[in-house]
C-alpha cells in the first residue's frame, strides 16, 4: 500500500522506483544486511499494476478480461522431476507442459498454487511455489514469470532447488 501511495502521490512515477525507495527506507542496516522491502513478487507485481492503472488508464480499472487457462509450462524443471514421473518431460526444451481441458473461466485476481507430494521444500503458504495475477493486465494471452517473479523460488535460499532459468509460463484462451 505504501508503494502504491508513493506512486499515487507523484513521489515516484514507476513501481520499481517506489519499491526500491520503500525497501531502502524500511531496511535497518544497523541490525541486518537483509533488504526489508516488499516481501513477495506477487505484491511487487500489483504495485506494477497500479503504475499501469495510473499512467495508462487514468486511475480507471481496465476492461474486465475473462480468460481460460490453456496450459501451464514449467521451464528448467529437470532438477524437480525426480518424483514427477507421470508428466511428459520435454528434455530438448527442459520443460513440462500441463494442458488444462475444460478450464473454468477466470476473471480478476487469480492465485495459482502448486502442490507437490515430493520432497520439494515448502515455503510460505505451505507449497513449493505460487503466484497471483490479474486477468485485466494479461497481454497477448500469455504470462511468463521467471524465478525471481514467483513466490517462494525468488528467495536465495531456494536457488539450490530452482535454477536461474526456472520459470512458469501460463497461456490463455478467450472463452
Amino acid at each position: 500500500m505504501v508503494c502504491t501511495w508513493l506512486i499515487d502521490s507523484d513521489q515516484f512515477e514507476s513501481a520499481k522506483e517506489s519499491l526500491d525507495y520503500f525497501g531502502e527506507r524500511r531496511t535497518d542496516r544497523s541490525t541486518s544486511t537483509k533488504f526489508q522491502g516488499v516481501e513477495t513478487p506477487s505484491q511487487s507485481r500489483y504495485v506494477g499494476y497500479y503504475e499501469i492503472l495510473k499512467n495508462k488508464y487514468n486511475l480507471k480499472l481496465p476492461p474486465e478480461r475473462q480468460l481460460k487457462i490453456k496450459n501451464l509450462k514449467i521451464h528448467s524443471i529437470h532438477v524437480l522431476l525426480c518424483s514427477v514421473t507421470q508428466l511428459f518431460f520435454d528434455s530438448e526444451n527442459d520443460s513440462v507442459v500441463i494442458g488444462l481441458e475444460d478450464s473454468p473461466v477466470i476473471s480478476g485476481d487469480v492465485k495459482v498454487r502448486f502442490e507437490s507430494h515430493s520432497a520439494l521444500p515448502k515455503g510460505y503458504d505451505d507449497c513449493p511455489f505460487f503466484f497471483w495475477f490479474h486477468t485485466s493486465f494479461i497481454e497477448n494471452n500469455r504470462l511468463y514469470l521467471p524465478r525471481n517473479e514467483l513466490d517462494n523460488p525468488h528467495k536465495s535460499k531456494m536457488w539450490k532447488v530452482y535454477s536461474e532459468m526456472f520459470a512458469v509460463e501460463v497461456n490463455f484462451l478467450e472463452p
